[in-house]
């Protein structure tokens, strides 16, 4: 079991203190996600300029990052807005070549009014394609997140049924196909060889929004994900995306969040 974490977590943390409070923990892996005000993290003298010394402070506490997380929607239909995505696609690969990443996170966006289902599938296929020919001169597998309107394993598989294992894949948000109605082990079924990153949570649901909690304190059932996972066969990366950034009042604060689901997984996995 490979336990990694997202900076969504953390986002008032800087580099150093989420490299060591993961060396600390017991955690070999960041997904990182925004780093302080910035989330496009290609944009920070970090993973530009200062990159030898954060591949140095990376190495010396024993910490990977197993995948890159973009802002990327594949159903963008306006041009010059695609031209952007492709460009900050370009910037994350270059970037996991550099720190040894293994995947790009990237959305499959959502279906705007009038544009049928299957107009939106060819889209963000022909898009996929592009980022697909992106990521490969630099070792890294772009990865959708079921999440949106890409969120249960059918959707997904509308998208990714037409690429190799090996081309693409998907991340999978174990909260967005249960909210869908769809049970892990289907979700599981339905991704198959595809799912090859997951993002662990619990929440509640008010409303339309979902309320990060500690795990175990929410609404989702944990322990179906954790069979459906190792039924699977499922051997990756275990992510924790305790969504503090986006609910910074409501979200536990990481000094709790962080070692305890390192507790959490090594009693339930």
């Amino acid at each position: 079991m490979k336990l990694s974490f997202s900076t969504l977590a953390c986002p008032t943390w800087s580099l150093p203190q989420i490299v060591g409070a993961a060396a600390a923990y017991g955690i070999h892996g960041v997904d990182l996600r925004g780093l302080g005000a910035e989330i496009d993290i290609t944009r920070l003298a970090l993973f530009n300029s200062e990159i030898n010394s954060t591949l140095e402070l990376l190495r010396r506490h024993t910490v990977q990052l197993p995948c890159l997380h973009t802002s990327v929607s594949l159903v963008t239909p306006a041009p010059e807005r695609w031209e952007m995505m492709l460009a900050e696609c370009q910037r994350y690969a270059r970037l996991a070549g550099q720190c040894g990443s293994l995947y790009l996170r990237v959305f499959g966006g959502a279906v705007p009014r009038g544009m049928k289902r299957r107009e939106a599938v060819s889209l963000a296929r022909r898009h996929l394609r592009q980022l697909v020919k992106v990521c490969a001169p630099h070792g890294c597998l772009v990865l959708v997140e079921t999440h949106d309107e890409w969120s249960t394993s059918a959707q997904m598989m509308e998208l990714l049924g037409g690429f190799a294992v090996e081309e693409a894949g998907a991340l999978w948000d174990v909260e967005h196909p249960f909210r869908r109605g769809e049970a892990a082990r289907d979700t599981a079924a339905g991704l198959g060889r595809y799912a090859r990153h997951i993002h662990f949570k619990d929440a509640v649901q008010r409303g339309a929004s979902s309320i990060p909690r500690l795990l175990g304190e929410g609404d989702l059932p944990l322990r179906e994900f954790v069979s459906a996972i190792r039924e699977s066969g499922y051997d990756g990366w275990i992510c924790l995306e305790s969504e503090k950034r986006w609910h910074p009042q409501e979200a536990p604060e990481p000094e709790e969040s962080l070692p305890q689901f390192v507790r959490w997984m090594k009693d339930n996995w």
